[in-house]
Protein backbone atom coordinates (compact mmCIF):
# COMPACT_ATOMS: atom_id res chain seq x y z
CA UNK A 1 0.00 0.00 0.00
CA UNK A 2 1.57 3.41 -0.59
CA UNK A 3 1.68 6.28 1.36
CA UNK A 4 0.07 9.49 0.05
CA UNK A 5 2.10 12.76 -0.01
CA UNK A 6 0.81 13.84 3.41
CA UNK A 7 1.70 10.68 5.32
CA UNK A 8 5.20 10.38 3.88
CA UNK A 9 5.40 14.30 4.87
CA UNK A 10 4.18 13.77 8.58
CA UNK A 11 6.84 10.12 8.66
CA UNK A 12 9.37 12.73 7.55
CA UNK A 13 8.75 15.46 10.27
CA UNK A 14 8.35 12.65 12.84
CA UNK A 15 11.45 11.04 11.87
CA UNK A 16 9.52 7.49 12.08
CA UNK A 17 11.97 4.76 11.64
CA UNK A 18 9.87 3.56 8.05
CA UNK A 19 10.13 6.86 6.44
CA UNK A 20 12.96 6.33 4.37
CA UNK A 21 11.39 2.90 3.09
CA UNK A 22 7.86 4.66 2.37
CA UNK A 23 10.26 7.57 1.03
CA UNK A 24 11.55 4.92 -1.47
CA UNK A 25 8.30 3.39 -2.27
CA UNK A 26 6.65 6.84 -3.31
CA UNK A 27 9.45 8.16 -5.22
CA UNK A 28 11.03 5.26 -6.40
CA UNK A 29 10.65 6.29 -10.19
CA UNK A 30 13.47 9.58 -9.02
CA UNK A 31 15.93 6.21 -7.04
CA UNK A 32 16.04 4.33 -10.26
CA UNK A 33 16.77 6.86 -12.96
CA UNK A 34 20.16 7.08 -10.58
CA UNK A 35 20.80 11.08 -10.59
CA UNK A 36 22.89 12.59 -8.27
CA UNK A 37 21.90 12.13 -4.30
CA UNK A 38 22.21 16.20 -4.70
CA UNK A 39 19.55 16.29 -7.51
CA UNK A 40 17.42 13.86 -6.40
CA UNK A 41 17.28 15.37 -2.87
CA UNK A 42 16.26 18.23 -4.78
CA UNK A 43 13.13 16.39 -7.22
CA UNK A 44 12.07 15.18 -3.91
CA UNK A 45 11.89 18.20 -2.01
CA UNK A 46 10.57 20.37 -4.73
CA UNK A 47 7.43 18.00 -4.66
CA UNK A 48 7.13 17.86 -1.04
CA UNK A 49 7.39 21.49 -0.62
CA UNK A 50 9.01 21.23 2.50
CA UNK A 51 13.40 20.46 2.67
CA UNK A 52 12.47 17.40 4.61
CA UNK A 53 15.06 14.82 2.77
CA UNK A 54 18.68 15.02 3.44
CA UNK A 55 22.03 13.43 1.52
CA UNK A 56 21.76 10.63 4.50
CA UNK A 57 18.49 9.47 3.68
CA UNK A 58 19.31 9.04 0.24
CA UNK A 59 22.56 7.38 0.90
CA UNK A 60 20.68 4.94 3.40
CA UNK A 61 17.81 4.37 0.74
CA UNK A 62 20.13 3.67 -2.02
CA UNK A 63 21.92 1.15 0.05
CA UNK A 64 18.80 -0.90 1.30
CA UNK A 65 16.62 -0.18 -1.72
CA UNK A 66 17.74 -3.49 -3.53
CA UNK A 67 16.38 -5.60 0.18
CA UNK A 68 12.87 -3.78 -0.72
CA UNK A 69 12.37 -4.23 -4.35
CA UNK A 70 9.15 -5.97 -5.12
CA UNK A 71 10.05 -9.42 -6.47
CA UNK A 72 8.39 -10.09 -9.79
CA UNK A 73 6.71 -12.22 -9.92
CA UNK A 74 8.29 -16.41 -11.30
CA UNK A 75 5.37 -17.57 -13.25
CA UNK A 76 5.61 -15.42 -16.44
CA UNK A 77 9.50 -17.17 -16.28
CA UNK A 78 8.32 -20.36 -15.47
CA UNK A 79 5.43 -20.94 -17.89
CA UNK A 80 7.87 -19.65 -21.20
CA UNK A 81 10.00 -22.33 -19.90
CA UNK A 82 7.27 -24.85 -19.71
CA UNK A 83 6.03 -23.54 -23.30
CA UNK A 84 9.29 -23.40 -24.55
CA UNK A 85 10.40 -27.02 -23.42
CA UNK A 86 7.27 -28.26 -24.77
CA UNK A 87 7.76 -27.52 -27.94
CA UNK A 88 10.85 -28.84 -28.53
CA UNK A 89 9.01 -32.57 -28.82
CA UNK A 90 10.88 -35.05 -30.86
CA UNK A 91 9.26 -35.66 -34.32
CA UNK A 92 8.78 -39.68 -34.91
CA UNK A 93 8.45 -41.63 -37.82
CA UNK A 94 6.66 -44.74 -38.92
CA UNK A 95 8.33 -47.61 -38.38
CA UNK A 96 6.32 -49.51 -40.51
CA UNK A 97 6.96 -47.04 -43.45
CA UNK A 98 10.92 -47.39 -43.34
CA UNK A 99 10.79 -51.04 -43.27
CA UNK A 100 8.62 -50.52 -46.80
CA UNK A 101 10.75 -50.60 -49.55
CA UNK A 102 8.80 -49.18 -51.96
CA UNK A 103 8.15 -46.31 -49.87
CA UNK A 104 9.81 -43.29 -51.76
CA UNK A 105 8.37 -40.17 -49.82
CA UNK A 106 5.12 -38.94 -47.76
CA UNK A 107 1.95 -39.95 -47.99
CA UNK A 108 1.01 -36.05 -49.13
CA UNK A 109 3.15 -36.13 -52.43
CA UNK A 110 0.87 -39.23 -53.83
CA UNK A 111 -1.87 -36.30 -53.82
Amino acid sequence: MKASKEQLIRLLESRDVRRRRKLYEYYEHYFQQQHSARFTIELINADLGYALVNRQDVKYIRAHCNQWKTAQPETSETTQQAVEKKSKKPTWTNQEELKNPSFTGSKLDSL
